[in-house]
């Protein structure tokens, strides 16, 4: 089978087909928040137990990251995918079939190891089949996967849970799984295969061997890069899950439960706007610049921390709007950056391992640090700031250390980024 030429249609059929796996994985992630009080009343358990069924799923990914990212560079691309996907898949049949809610806490961990590596294999994909200065639309339009799942997640118990239970969600999340699952093994490629047949066709030899993990983690740039993500995500988690509490607070905004929802879906929409709008903003910048780009978002991105509770009511809605946008700006810079930042690209699989580290801190330990500080303030929402805006600026910090490091050590060794 001939390789596929970047930047084609080809090129943008594969990266469709891994969206949609994206979304369907994103679903499994997330059709507990909307079946919580479903799961309490089906064991007679409380919310804190069941709490437990997203938070598990953030500690897990962080532990996970490192470790998948020597797999994936192992095993390849399109089989870690195969494996990713397949987890996905038994995490919903064996939590529909849990006959208690510590099985059911227990499957959640099969459906970290599906949504904690997706991004992984995603980051591969369009790195195959993109040019580094096509990558950011892609990138961009990656972003969106948990968005679309929550809508989805969201109509789909409201079709099927009235007439099968919570258990039928579980169930239709697993069909769409397994459907993803059939499309990705028929249409997408393996980057490694597509890296071989490009061998042989420009030189007549084979390719050479596979990077190693112990070389993958002697690579300083991604090391750096995780440093800065983890550093703003702080504050994107302080939009994804503090903000809504925050509208409704009396010590908040202290804004009615139907204000403040609708406030939250306008934020939907800017996350979307947002998303699309930075993959397109990507792409006008060349590929060895786009860590100017990563330090403009991320002082952008520490104003917009420092005032997000003190903004007047009659500007909320722009506000939120424009928040929601900023937070989804840092991931799909660094997933567009991330193969130009490598002394030696064949490492790829391996940095993408340990960007995601900095990603899950910030899923992980985003909304939990800043509240303890809010509660110790006694609820003053205020005190959560110094922390989150401190954080950022450290991203700040990272973003520049790793551009002087780009331009000193990674471009005199990388021809195949001269004049990009």
């Amino acid at each position: 089978m001939a390789a596929i030429q970047k930047n084609s249609a080809q090129s943008w059929f594969q990266f469709v087909i891994v969206f949609i796996v994206g979304i369907t994985i994103a679903m499994g992630m997330f059709k507990v928040p909307v079946n919580m009080p479903n799961i309490m009343n089906y064991y007679g358990t409380d919310m804190t137990q069941v709490s437990l069924l997203m938070s598990v799923v953030g500690i897990t990914c962080l532990i996970t990251a490192l470790p998948a990212g020597g797999i994936m560079q192992k095993v390849g691309v399109k089989t870690f995918g195969i494996i990713v996907i397949a987890c996905g898949i038994a995490e919903n049949i064996i939590g529909a079939l849990a006959p208690n809610i510590q099985i059911l806490i227990a499957s959640r961990l099969l459906d970290a190891v599906s949504y904690g590596c997706l991004s992984m294999v995603s980051v591969a994909i369009i790195s195959a089949n993109f040019t580094p200065e096509k990558r950011g639309l892609p990138n961009g339009i990656w972003v969106i996967w948990v968005s679309l799942a929550q809508l989805l997640v969201a109509q789909i118990a409201n079709a099927v849970v009235p007439s099968f239970g919570w258990q039928g969600e579980w169930y239709t999340v697993a069909i769409c799984q397994a459907v993803a699952l059939v499309l990705f093994i028929l249409f997408v490629k393996n980057p490694g295969q597509e890296a071989a047949e490009e061998a042989e066709v420009e030189t007549g030899t084979e390719p050479e061997s596979k990077a190693s993990v112990l070389d993958g983690l002697k690579e300083p740039g991604p090391w750096l890069l995780t440093l800065c993500v983890a550093g703003l995500a702080f504050g994107c988690s302080v939009y994804t899950g503090l903000y809504p509490a925050y509208l409704m607070s009396p010590l908040g905004a202290g804004l009615d439960e139907v204000t403040a929802n609708n406030l939250v879906s306008i934020g939907s929409l800017g996350g979307i706007v947002g998303s699309v709008l930075i993959g397109w903003i990507i792409n006008r910048f060349r590929p060895t610049k786009r860590g100017i780009l990563l330090i403009a978002i991320g002082a952008v991105s520490a104003v917009v921390f420092a005032f997000c509770f003190s903004i007047p009511v009659g500007f909320m809605a722009v506000f939120i709007f424009f928040f929601a946008a900023v937070s989804q700006f840092s991931m799909p810079i660094a997933f567009a950056w991330i193969p130009d930042i490598l002394k030696n690209p064949k490492t790829l699989s391996m940095a993408t391992g340990i960007l995601m580290i900095g990603a899950n801190i910030g899923g992980a330990f985003g909304v939990t640090i800043p509240s303890m500080f809010i509660d110790a303030a006694g609820g003053a929402w205020e005190a959560g700031l110094p922390v989150v805006v401190g954080l950022a600026v450290f991203g700040i910090a990272c973003a520049i250390a790793l551009c002087l490091f780009v331009q000193k050590r990674v471009l005199p060794v990388r021809p195949d980024l001269e004049g990009k």
